[in-house]
């Protein structure tokens, strides 16, 4: 990973105060452009249908699994590399998606979520949020397509005792949780990894999309695909986890075959 293009990809969308407005994030020389693509961490946009952006999802998915998933999420722990975490998210997502023709009414695909129009996708901004946060997006078809794509052109190292340590102190922190709900989980591991709020929510998420932390309704995403228009929120006004960590509470705990199934072999 190019220290200088990552710069480049985050100076594009973030300022000190966040991110930059729509019309400042245009200043960027075609010099830095050709730096950061060249690196492979900025992008030319792209269009994709449906057909298309399914096949490249689907060729991901097939050649990874679990463990090479899990082992870039423990990986990440330690270095604090998000890009690494975030593909367990996506896998998770996406790993039962069903082949299926879209809608031929609607703007999205009742299933899989894909926008049916002829948009083209800016990568940028994703790939961005793929470096800074872990992700956002892991249940856009493709989002979870680029992420895979590009963890698979750069395959993490092994996880080290160091990562499976703060990965185990995580689950610790989780099981001994007061009882709160998951959007406020994030302050009951705090001390357990080296992060901001955002990062441990977008951890969160991901054990939601797993299964790790769902709940026996909305148990995510491991044994079936969830169809997109299936994916019931509660009934609140603000709603600041995805599907289907917003559901989750403390209350209900750790699915424990879930993290078996996931990180059994650091467990």
């Amino acid at each position: 990973m190019d220290k200088q293009a990552l710069q480049i990809l985050f100076n594009t969308y973030w300022s000190s105060s966040g991110w930059k407005p729509e019309k400042d994030r245009h200043n960027l020389s075609p010099e830095d452009f050709a730096f950061a693509k060249s690196k492979e961490l900025m992008f030319d946009p792209i269009k994709l249908d449906h057909a298309e952006a399914l096949n490249k999802l689907s060729t991901s998915i097939r050649r990874l699994n679990k463990r090479i998933v899990a082992d870039g999420f423990l990986s990440s722990l330690s270095t604090r590399r998000l890009d690494w975490r975030s593909a367990l998210g996506s896998y998770a997502v996406f790993q039962n998606l069903p082949a299926h023709i879209p809608n031929k009414d609607g703007r999205r695909c009742n299933i899989c979520g894909f926008y049916l129009n002829d948009s083209e996708h800016d990568l940028n901004v994703l790939n961005f949020e793929r470096f800074k946060w872990g992700g956002v997006r892991h249940d856009d078809v493709v989002y979870a397509a680029m992420d895979l794509d590009l963890f698979l052109k750069n395959i993490p190292p092994p996880p080290t005792v160091e990562d499976i340590q703060i990965f185990r102190n995580i689950i610790s922190e989780i099981a001994n949780s007061p009882k709160v709900g998951s959007a406020a989980l994030h302050a009951h591991f705090a001390k357990a990894l080296k992060s901001n709020k955002s990062e441990r929510d977008i951890l969160i998420a991901i054990f939601g999309f797993c299964g790790i932390l769902g709940t026996p309704e909305h148990p995510g995403f491991t044994d079936s695909f969830v169809p997109f228009n299936r994916r019931e929120l509660p009934d609140r006004h603000f709603v600041d986890m995805p599907y289907p960590a917003c559901w989750w509470r403390s209350d209900i705990g750790i699915n424990q075959s879930r993290l078996k199934e996931y990180f059994g072999h650091v467990l």
